[in-house]
């Protein structure tokens, strides 16, 4: 179990600096996505076939655990627009992060920071700024890695200038 948590680690590591352009795809707006390298359908998600990393993540017989399975479920699903599909996967994601025994309580809050990551920006999707904000700033709090913070600040930014509006509209408005 200790070389499997290792593995995952690395992993985890490497997807990270490895996905830069897939992270910050159009479909989410600038926003960025976490992906588990050698999870099946990776490779097909980061190429953009949508369709197909999800078939290959849900029918690979291949052992893979349920975090980095769920992590891929979650950017399919969020990318291909099956909302409920991505929020099912995007919970249970965060979920994994916590039950992973063979992971170290430092691997798991990284790993929970990416899952919630994951899940912010399907709350944007959903029009749920508020939900967004809240698993981006949680998702800081336990790792700042460079995704968790590109999101935050990018959301923090995108609130502040509606903001900034509505009050140049109310003082117009008197």
């Amino acid at each position: 179990m200790k070389a499997r948590s290792v593995k995952l680690s690395s992993a985890l590591a490497l997807m990270l600096m490895a996905s830069g352009s897939f992270l910050a795809s159009a479909n989410t707006n600038g926003y960025k996505m976490v992906l588990i390298e050698d999870t099946p359908g990776v490779a097909a998600l980061q190429a953009g076939q949508f369709a197909q990393g999800i078939s290959e993540t849900l029918n690979s017989s291949a052992e893979v655990d349920n975090f980095s399975r769920q992590m891929s479920l979650c950017v399919g699903f969020t990318k291909t627009a099956q909302l409920d599909n991505a929020a099912d996967a995007c919970n249970k994601a965060v979920s994994a992060a916590q039950q992973l025994h063979s992971v170290s309580s430092n691997d798991k809050r990284e790993m929970r920071a990416y899952a919630l990551t994951n899940r912010g920006v399907l709350h944007l999707l959903q029009s749920n700024n508020l939900a967004a904000l809240a698993d981006f700033n949680r998702a800081t709090e336990l790792s700042r890695s460079d995704v968790s913070l590109h999101n935050l600040q990018r959301l923090e930014l995108a609130l502040n200038k509606a903001n900034n509006g509505l009050d140049v509209a109310m003082v117009s408005a008197d």
